[in-house]
């Protein structure tokens, strides 16, 4: 866990790893030169699993993290936050999963989002067999849910990127072994005004995640493929510097481009590859981008995007799934975050 200026939170995301159900393990904690109470609430704690280790200056987050790696002695590295709540058989279910499975070298889980007080925002629901093909584009591994073997982080480099360097990690060691999502909740992810890659530092993050989503596709396609910008923002599901261009054939061209893609990565051998998962992935998020898309467009123009991106039998099943989900809409509330629009644009 690494600490800076955390006194707010920090006492309740200490207790929620100390009340584990799971009892052998190390708690280390490494303060980067905080100026608040972090400090003297680490120490108020008595429990002889607690490691503290102080910065001599403040490092910043990656390499903090990498110091942490080092200092580890088991085998077995849990990452967690200082502003957010493990449930008490987090690390059990990890570390069992992980034991049974040898091969992988890093399993997550989902998390429900909650404000500053602690209340309910959302909670996404992914499906851990489409982890592979979306980490191309997003990442979609809440940092503090991790639990990943010390020497596949080692055989990587561990952390080598100074912003969204959870991600630039994840799509390393998705290169060289299995990882896994569990399909329980097993932390709250506390989204807070210091947060730093959605306040602080927003800008820094967002760069950072623009190149290496390049450099995904790059992977895949080789390094003369060029990707516009906008379609970059697009396969992130930013779709507002795409709709701004107010050109429907740049929506075909973009989506086009990700069907190509999905062809290089279908062929690529990976110790995560499986064809159908991959295809579905694909589909859903094929369908996703077009389904937010479709709002702000004249009806001419949709028919257009359409038909210019779906065999006719890839149409069908396309709506189809619009009245299965139309139906499921009438009974249940929304599970997944808006995507990044402002209601007022729009192309027709």
């Amino acid at each position: 866990m690494p600490v800076y200026n955390a006194q707010k939170f920090l006492r309740a995301a200490m207790e929620s790893i100390l009340q584990q159900t799971l009892h052998d393990f190390e708690f280390l904690i490494i303060d980067d030169g905080s100026t608040d109470d972090s400090l003297a609430i680490i120490q108020s704690f008595a429990d002889p699993r607690i490691r503290l280790y102080q910065n001599e200056q403040n490092l910043g987050i990656s390499a903090t993290l990498n110091k942490g790696i080092e200092l580890a002695t088991a085998p077995l590295i849990a990452r967690m936050d200082a502003d957010d709540i493990s449930y008490p058989d987090r690390l059990q279910r990890q570390v069992d999963y992980l034991q049974k499975n040898p091969a992988c070298a890093m399993v997550s889980s989902l998390v429900k989002v909650v404000d500053e007080q602690g209340r309910f925002l959302r909670q996404d629901v992914f499906k851990s067999e489409y982890f592979y093909y979306n980490l191309t584009f997003i990442c979609w591994i809440y940092h503090p849910t991790v639990l990943y073997r010390k020497a596949a982080v080692q055989s990587v480099s561990g952390y080598t990127a100074p912003y969204a360097e959870d991600f630039e990690l994840f799509w390393q060691l998705s290169r060289k072994y299995p990882i896994h999502n569990l399909p329980q909740v097993l932390l709250d992810y506390r989204v807070t005004s210091q947060s730093l890659h959605q306040v602080l530092r927003k800008a820094e993050y967002a760069s950072a995640q623009q190149e290496q989503i390049l450099r995904n596709i790059q992977y895949y396609t080789g390094p003369d493929c060029v990707v516009p910008s906008t379609y970059i923002e697009c396969y992130q599901h930013n779709f507002l510097p795409l709709l701004q261009k107010r050109e429907v054939q740049e929506m075909v061209r973009c989506l086009r481009m990700l069907d190509d893609l999905t062809k290089q990565i279908l062929l690529k051998d990976n110790p995560n590859r499986n064809v159908e998962a991959i295809q579905k992935a694909a589909v859903y998020k094929k369908r996703y981008i077009v389904d937010s898309l479709l709002p702000h467009l004249a009806w001419t123009q949709s028919i257009y995007l359409l038909l210019s991106v779906f065999s006719l039998k890839d149409l069908v099943k396309f709506c189809r799934a619009k009245r299965i989900e139309a139906k499921r809409k009438d009974t249940q509330p929304e599970q997944f975050p808006a995507p990044h629009l402002t209601p007022e644009l729009s192309l027709a």
